[in-house]
């Protein structure tokens, strides 16, 4: 490196380093370069290659994105692409030190440099593919300050994509014609027809005659649906919305994308006023462009939930239905609230439902509510229930509670945590008959681990567990889950929920239940042109 870098540059040598890959102590090394970093106060400029396989650094692809700087084991294609620089490959090193995701994530600017036709299919698939460790380098997606350097080989395929770059800016060519496809209809089927989309306004045309372009893709054997809706989602990739930082939002927006999530309504917990007031505040910073998710709206759950049924919810910060500062909170983000979940049982509930049920969805959750409670609820103005069955006394045979006035009113949504962990799938299959597939909603109630790699996080002041999926507050007590909402929607597929039926479930009936289904979780004329294209195992082909 620095034979090869740092003697032809103006750096100065004491301003760089390099693990050292001679000491024998991985934790005396990994805890040494660490400390360099934080006490340096981060990198200033991470120098990065991009390997055959997606990596970065020698990040190599995995289930879970890594942290610091680690030892890890060098792939066999790793180890043969540094062949060249030995006299035989039993020379090669099989092990390397290296900075984790979250070093490299964290750097004010990071260079890239690709070259050959080797690194063309990686460089595509880190830049236009899906975020996800199995291409570790997908992650730098979510970075604000990213530099690329590659030689004509290296983007042959994002050429011969017609995906360009210009400048350090990510932009997609839309594809205007979807011909030949299996497009998603509301009506719970698939049909093989063409999709116009106007590419002045980004919204699905009637037909050819309204688009501005011929460009066509052909998706003959492909699913074309709606771009996800999660209209109850935390955070995601460290990032937690209740954060209150524009930032932080932007990334759970740009990996909400990545994962086929288009819309979502971020989502708070139950906190003081002053800091709610500065989370919501946050959307306003947000702009409205095809990089990242659109924010449809904000959910708010919390504070006005039952301490008897508070989840992970911070039982010190609970309070009664407040009009007045539920007014505050709606002002600091220009009226932005789609949904507020509240325990009906509650002194002031039923007075706050019908002075708003007309402005917002009211949601019924975290709650002790009988049947009968509930039922007034839904007279008064509610009409949706938040992650059914959890937060909520269980549906007993003498005491239906929330579960069955929801089950009875037909004007009232479900929606449901399909993780694997919150819900067994026999009650996913049951619960779709109950309520019909036109009142159900998936949904993923992800918080800031999702993304990352197992350990200790935080959500709503408390420290959050994570250990694959699961995600456990200190008492064991389930915090939110660590799944985007397409594998929730792939999950409902697997549980027994046919593909149509979960598709509306996680695109329209959401939309639906915040009053934007003529504009998100559609493909009808005039709706947002948020498109992925599938492939017949559900998985991410394009996002369009």
């Amino acid at each position: 490196m620095r034979h090869n870098l740092f003697d032809h540059v103006n750096i100065k040598p004491e301003n760089t380093y390099i693990p050292n890959g001679m000491e024998e102590d991985v934790d005396k090394e990994c805890t040494r370069y660490n400390s360099i970093i934080h006490q340096l106060g981060g990198i200033d400029l991470q120098l990065l290659g991009i390997g055959n396989n997606g990596h970065i650094g020698f990040n190599e692809p995995s289930d879970t994105f890594a942290k610091e700087t680690h030892c890890v084991e060098l792939t066999k294609t790793t180890i043969q692409a540094n062949a060249r620089f030995f006299d035989s490959i039993d020379e090669v090193p099989t092990h390397a030190y290296t900075t984790g995701i979250k070093n490299i994530m964290e750097a004010k600017h990071i260079l890239l440099i690709a070259n050959g036709e080797g690194k063309a299919d990686a460089l595509y698939q880190s830049l236009f593919g899906p975020i996800t460790p199995q291409v570790p380098a997908s992650i730098l997606q979510l970075h604000d300050d990213v530099s690329i350097v590659a030689d004509e080989a290296a983007l042959s395929r994002i050429i011969e994509k017609k995906s360009y770059l210009i400048f350090i800016a990510f932009v997609k060519e839309f594809l205007m014609i979807i011909k030949n496809g299996l497009v998603w209809e509301e009506s719970g089927s698939f049909l093989t027809k063409d999709l116009h989309i106007d590419s002045d306004t980004h919204r699905i045309a009637m037909d050819a005659a309204d688009t501005t372009d011929d460009t066509i893709i052909d998706a003959s054997g492909l699913y074309v649906i709606p771009g996800l809706v999660d209209i109850h989602i935390h955070g995601a990739m460290g990032c937690d919305f209740s954060d209150g930082s524009a930032e932080g939002l932007l990334k759970i927006a740009k990996y909400l994308r990545s994962c086929g999530v288009t819309a979502f309504c971020p989502t708070s917990m139950t906190l003081p006023e002053n800091q709610l007031l500065t989370a919501f505040a946050s959307t306003r910073e947000i702009p409205d462009d095809n990089s990242h998710a659109f924010i449809a709206g904000i959910h708010m759950e919390g504070p006005f939930l039952s301490p008897e049924k508070k989840g992970a919810q911070k039982a010190s910060y609970l309070r009664a239905p407040d009009i007045d500062m539920f007014r505050r909170l709606s002002q600091a983000c220009d009226n932005k609230i789609r949904i507020i979940t509240i325990a009906p049982e509650l002194s002031g509930a039923d007075a706050f439902i019908r002075e708003f049920h007309s402005q917002l969805t009211i949601s019924l959750g975290h709650s002790t509510a009988s049947y009968e409670i509930a039922q007034n609820a839904f007279a008064a103005g509610a009409s949706h229930v938040t992650h059914l069955f959890n937060a909520m006394p269980p549906l007993h045979h003498r005491n239906p509670g929330i579960i069955g006035a929801a089950t009875d009113c037909p004007h009232a949504m479900a929606e449901i945590i399909c993780d694997g962990i919150h819900i067994h799938p026999s009650v996913i299959r049951n619960t779709f008959r109950m309520f019909g597939e036109d009142r159900m909603i998936l949904i993923s109630d992800a918080m800031r681990a999702t993304g990352m790699d197992d350990g200790t996080y935080e959500l709503g002041g408390q420290p959050v567990t994570k250990k694959g999926r699961l995600a456990t507050l200190k008492d064991g007590t389930i915090a939110g889950s660590a799944t985007n909402l397409f594998d929730c929607m792939k999950n409902a597929v697997n549980f027994g929920i046919p593909l149509a039926v979960a598709v509306k479930a996680a695109t329209y009936n959401p939309a639906k239940s915040i009053g934007l289904e003529h504009t998100i979780g559609t493909l009808a004329p005039g709706a947002r042109a948020d498109v992925l294209l599938l492939d017949s195992d559900l998985n991410i082909v394009r996002i369009i």
